[in-house]
């Protein structure tokens, strides 16, 4: 799953709960992940929301999870 999939699902009410069991990782790993490559919850916006630089947010969804998964271990 792309990482821009996961969270357009994020924002489109799919829960962390969700999305971390469909791909058999916990939750945490999954924000935590997310975390790292610049994305947060906005409580003000009531969505995920890219902080990383603006020049890396296209390439940055394009990424597939289980690849970064690959590089972590």
């Amino acid at each position: 799953m792309l990482i821009g999939e996961i969270i357009q699902n994020l924002n489109n009410d799919s829960t962390y709960e969700e999305i971390a069991s469909s791909m058999k990782i916990s939750e945490d790993i999954l924000r935590n992940d997310l975390k790292n490559f610049g994305f947060q919850y906005d409580n003000k916006e009531k969505k995920v929301v890219f902080t990383g630089y603006e020049s890396e947010y296209e390439n940055t969804l394009r990424i597939c999870y289980t690849d970064i998964k690959k590089l972590s271990t």
